[in-house]
C-alpha cells in the first residue's frame, strides 16, 4: 500500500509541477506578445517619423530594413518595392495599357498614400516622376507615369491628372472638388510651391476678404500649410507643388 501511496503522490506532484510549468507558460507568452505589440506600434511610430528620410537617403534605408528584417517588422518606407519591368512592350506603348502601367500605377498610389498627410492629396506630375523614380532600379519617363495615373483615373481610382494656367500639371489624388479661386491660387503657386496674401490680392486683384478665403480654404483641405516662420506677411506653403531639388 505504501508503494502505491507514493506513486499516487509522485503522480500527483508531477501534475502540480506540469501545471505549474504551463501557468509559467502563458505568463511568458503573454509578455512576449506584449513586447512584439509594443514593438509594432513602435515601428509604426517611428515609419511615421522617419519614413520620408529613409526613402530620400537609401543607403540608410538598407541598413535600417536590414535590421527591420532581422526583428521581423516590416517597414514599408524601407521594404524593397515591388520592381516594374524595365519599360513597357511595344503593344503596353502604343495602348497605354498592360502589366507595366498596372505596377506602375500601384506605386504611385503607394506613394501618394503616405504623402498624403504632408501633400494634401495633390503633387505635381514632376514631382511624382521623381519620387517614383527614388524608389527603382531604374528609371521610368513623365510620359509613362502619366500613363499609369490615367490608368488609375480609369479605375476610378483618383482624380486625375490636371494642368494649370502656369502650365504645371498636378496629380490629385483625393477626391476634391477645387473651386474656380482655388484653382487659380493654386496656379499662382506652382511655380514656386509658396504664395502668400499679398501676392494673390496683387495679381488677381481680388479684394482682401475673397483672397483669404480661397487661401483658409486650401490650408483647412490639407494643400496648403501656414508658413509661420516667414517674416514678412502671411506666407502660405504647398508642399505637394514645391519643386525638387
Amino acid at each position: 500500500m505504501c508503494g502505491l501511496h507514493e506513486i499516487e503522490k509522485r503522480v500527483e506532484m508531477d501534475a502540480a509541477y506540469r501545471r505549474k510549468r504551463a501557468k509559467l507558460m502563458l505568463k511568458e507568452l503573454e509578455h512576449m506578445l506584449q513586447t512584439v505589440a509594443e514593438l509594432g506600434s513602435q515601428a509604426e511610430n517611428f515609419e511615421k517619423s522617419y519614413g520620408e528620410i529613409l526613402e530620400d537617403m537609401p543607403e540608410l534605408g538598407e541598413k535600417v530594413a536590414a535590421i527591420a528584417r532581422e526583428l521581423g517588422i516590416a517597414l514599408p518606407s524601407v521594404s524593397t518595392p515591388t520592381e516594374v519591368e524595365d519599360k513597357p512592350g511595344l503593344f503596353e506603348r502604343i495602348t497605354g495599357r498592360g502589366r507595366f502601367y498596372e505596377q506602375l500605377g500601384l506605386q504611385i498610389l503607394d506613394l501618394a498614400k503616405r504623402r498624403r498627410s504632408e501633400t494634401g492629396g495633390i503633387m505635381t506630375l514632376a514631382e511624382v516622376v521623381i519620387l517614383v523614380n527614388k524608389r527603382r532600379r531604374h528609371n521610368v519617363s513623365q510620359v509613362d507615369v502619366a500613363r499609369a495615373i490615367h490608368h488609375l483615373t480609369s479605375a476610378k481610382l483618383i482624380p486625375g491628372l490636371h494642368k494649370l494656367k502656369s502650365g504645371i500639371k498636378i496629380v490629385e489624388f483625393v477626391p476634391r472638388e477645387f473651386t474656380e479661386d482655388q484653382v487659380i491660387v493654386l496656379s499662382l503657386a506652382s511655380r514656386t510651391g509658396f504664395t502668400t496674401l499679398e501676392d494673390v490680392m496683387t495679381q488677381t486683384r481680388w479684394n482682401r476678404e475673397r483672397a483669404l478665403a480661397a487661401l483658409q480654404s486650401l490650408k483647412e483641405s490639407g494643400a496648403a500649410k501656414l508658413d509661420e516662420s516667414y517674416a514678412h506677411g502671411t506666407r502660405y506653403f504647398f508642399p505637394g507643388l514645391t519643386p525638387s531639388a
